[in-house]
């Protein structure tokens, strides 16, 4: 009897990991930034360094103020 559970319990934990395997093997890849889309991200990296030890409230005006222009 003991010897069956454990088979059951082997053969389950096996076809998991073989489930497991398939959803990763599906997965797309993430798609890329348009261009416009980078450059967006490259001015938010730009005014947050820009704002430094700022915080708050303050931060939050810089941030808005730097992305406008």
């Amino acid at each position: 009897m003991k010897l069956l559970i454990a088979a059951l319990c082997l053969a389950l934990a096996a076809s998991g990991a073989v489930a497991q395997d398939k959803k990763e093997a599906k997965k797309e890849p993430a798609p890329q930034p348009s261009a416009a889309q980078k450059k967006q991200q490259e001015r938010m990296k730009m005014c947050n360094e820009k704002a430094g030890d700022k915080k708050g409230d303050e931060r939050l005006k810089f941030i808005i103020s730097c992305l406008k222009g």
